[in-house]
């Protein structure tokens, strides 16, 4: 699988924030060298400048340590928290954010980020209420108690999730473009879509509204976060699918042709490519790709086939379909 995918981002981003929820997770500074360096050898010829970011699990089997060396080497660039539960292959994941303030202190010192899962494992709240009980329960009472504590929430799918960001100082936010572009009526209103399930999960009109309202603003909070999952149709089509849209291969499109809605384009590049490279202060890319708003006159790729010959359905065939992409 990573052969077939890694070409998509490494083609058209010269950053990736590699996320640790592999089976066994990454909990050390070895497993994620290890891992940065499969992917490199995975990365095509023609990738541009790709530079894989590494995150670590937040994880009792972290050893400070280990986490404090890995960040001074440049090898780990933040700490990823799930909720236990809460997504795929999250079971080595937390139930509170408190049991981790000296891992937490860490992060102060080292100036590295605590990338978060914003979503409640709780079973009595509703789905779509998830994301804002976590920040209300868990993640603003860490930003009081640790103010100096660099924060970003993952993925926001909600209007709660943008208010948190504008409401809370050192934190910053990803959108992936299926939040920018879709709401729950197009996963749920003509049957079950299960290339469009994620977590957390795509949320009301009203909720998309407010994260392309922050998007296109220019507000340097907010950035680009793909949270591209590439699952295969035998774990997406059946009775109980994967959590993950694979959205690499158009995301760019689909993000151009919400701001173009908006006309907003002229806040495009500092959304998908500056405001990311400033939040976590690295270099920005020489490279540049050019995107233009015209009907592709040849047929677009719905799928990907891996060497094994597992299929992995591509999101935004749509909008490649208005778009071309170039260097």
């Amino acid at each position: 699988m990573l052969d077939a995918v890694v070409g998509y981002t490494a083609r058209r981003f010269r950053y990736a924030m590699v996320m640790p929820n592999l089976m066994p997770p990454v909990v050390s500074t070895d497993g994620a060298a290890e891992y940065r360096d499969r992917i490199l050898a995975a990365a095509p010829a023609d990738s541009l400048d790709f530079r894989p970011v590494m995150a670590i699990y937040c994880s009792p089997l972290v050893d400070p340590v280990d986490l404090k060396a890995g960040i001074d080497d440049g090898v780990i660039g933040a700490m990823k928290y799930y909720p236990a539960g809460a997504t795929t292959n999250s079971a080595a994941g937390g139930t509170s954010l408190a049991d981790f303030a000296a891992l937490f202190e860490i992060l102060i010192e080292t100036d590295t980020r605590l990338l978060v899962h914003a979503e409640s494992t709780d079973p009595n709240i509703d789905i779509f209420d998830r994301e804002a009980a976590f920040l209300e329960d868990q993640l603003a009472p860490l930003c009081a108690a640790m103010p100096d504590l660099l924060v970003t929430v993952e993925h926001v799918s909600t209007r709660a999730g943008v208010d948190f960001v504008a409401e809370h100082e050192n934190t910053a936010a990803t959108i992936t473009p299926h939040h920018l572009a879709r709401e729950r009526s197009d996963l749920l209103a003509s049957g079950m879509k299960p290339d469009l399930y994620c977590k957390p999960v795509i949320n009301s009109a009203d909720d998309r509204d407010a994260l392309i309202a922050a998007a296109t603003s220019g507000n340097p909070a907010f950035m680009l976060g793909t949270d591209s999952a590439p699952h295969p149709t035998t774990a997406k089509y059946g009775p109980s699918a994967k959590a993950g849209v694979f959205n690499a291969a158009y995301g760019l499109e689909v993000v151009a042709d919400v701001f173009d809605k908006r006309d907003a384009l002229s806040n495009l590049a500092a959304f998908v490519s500056s405001n990311g490279c400033a939040i976590y202060g690295v270099e920005p890319p020489d490279n540049e790709i050019t995107l233009t708003a015209e009907t592709v006159d040849v047929a677009v790729a719905e799928s990907l086939s891996t060497a094994n010959g597992d299929e992995v359905v591509l999101f935004g065939t749509e909008e490649a379909t208005r778009w071309t992409v170039g260097a």
